[in-house]
């Protein structure tokens, strides 16, 4: 399995529950190599239920330039 944020190797792993951490039952989830990202059964559920955010409302990348405004020039403010 890929990860879904880094896209490296995924390997299953046992999971302790904040609920039944005193029990010591666990869960099997899956957990990225790389990047550390963890992925249970919840976690997956929760995540196929929201849309991916949508592109033209998406933060721009940090450096962009945007378009140049059209107000007035500085020299025209002064007069």
């Amino acid at each position: 399995m890929n990860c879904p944020r880094c896209h490296g190797l995924m390997v299953p792993t046992p999971l302790e529950e904040a609920v039944g951490a005193t029990s010591g039952e666990s869960i099997c989830g899956w957990k990225c190599l790389l990047c550390g990202e963890v992925i249970d059964s919840v976690i997956a559920a929760n995540r196929k239920g929201h849309q991916e955010p949508m592109p033209s409302r998406a933060r721009l990348p940090y450096g962009t330039v945007l378009a140049k405004s059209r107000g007035p020039k500085r020299k025209e403010m002064r007069a």
